[in-house]
């Protein structure tokens, strides 16, 4: 299937908000408050640095794109595949399957992946509107028209056997500053109940307290959540020094509940 046009550029977005930043951050450009970002994730990166120091390094990579990198998109969804039958076999029934296939959705996306050496031990993608959420419920439906110029985030898998409180961190750090550089304005995505505090230490916030029923992915409920770069960056600070300094043995205990859940 052909690839779709990559996400439009910020001044395209800009105009599809209705307001430029200039509108609404006293004045300040769109490029000086690109740059301001940029510096702000290349600071959290030199900082997550040492998440997971002495044990296999752990290699992010991405963006992978369907059309120059499709090796690499079609391991991811190798990977991504594997995990899902092993413990969430509803992402890969025919009902979701088809609202893949219709929405384009891994041909529009970028890909990202973790591995430790040859293993791939992570994945993560961002994809433009349309919105795959919007298709899962009715009532997800209408709250796509709020998130003009915001990337959806969708496909976390990390698997249990390589699972830590550095790896997630490090997959959203890549997949942000890409999106960030491509004009987008923040992130949105669905999770479960379960997952919600987790994503919250990260600053995405509930979109509204409204619970959604999604039907294809069973009874438990999820969550709409949304954030933008500074509240990313902000909270992702924070959690990054407070692993930094939990990282050690006598802090083990309390680095063991901030280790990945499944987003869906």
């Amino acid at each position: 299937m052909p690839l779709r046009r990559r996400p439009p550029p910020a001044a395209a977005l800009r105009s599809q908000r209705g307001k430029s930043v200039a509108d609404t951050a006293g004045g300040a450009s769109r490029d000086e408050e690109l740059a301001s970002n940029l510096a702000a994730m290349s600071a959290l990166a030199v900082l997550m640095a040492p998440l997971g120091a002495g044990g296999t390094p752990l290699v992010v990579s991405g963006p992978h794109l369907r059309g120059a990198s499709a090796a690499d998109v079609e391991r991811i969804q190798r990977f991504r595949d594997a995990q899902y039958r092993e413990r969430l076999s509803y992402m890969l029934s025919p009902e979701q399957l088809q609202i893949d296939w219709r929405l384009q959705l891994d041909e529009r996306s970028a890909h990202f992946g973790a591995s430790w050496g040859e293993r791939l031990v992570g994945s993560l993608r961002i994809t433009p509107a349309p919105f795959e959420f919007h298709a899962l419920a009715g009532s997800l439906e209408e709250q796509a028209p709020r998130f003009r110029g915001y990337a959806e985030f969708s496909r976390l898998v990390v698997d249990p056997d390589a699972r830590s409180a550095y790896v997630t961190p490090r997959l959203l750090l890549a997949a942000c500053t890409w999106a960030m550089q491509e004009g987008y304005v923040g992130i949105i995505g669905l999770c479960r109940r379960a997952s919600r505090t987790v994503f919250e230490r990260y600053g995405l916030t509930a979109a509204s307290e409204e619970q959604h029923s999604v039907p294809l992915r069973g009874p438990q409920p999820y969550t709409l959540m949304m954030g933008t770069w500074p509240q990313l960056i902000a909270a992702s600070t924070r959690l990054t020094q407070r692993l930094n300094r939990l990282q050690s043995k006598e802090a083990s205990e309390a680095y063991a509940p901030l280790a990945e859940v499944e987003q869906t």
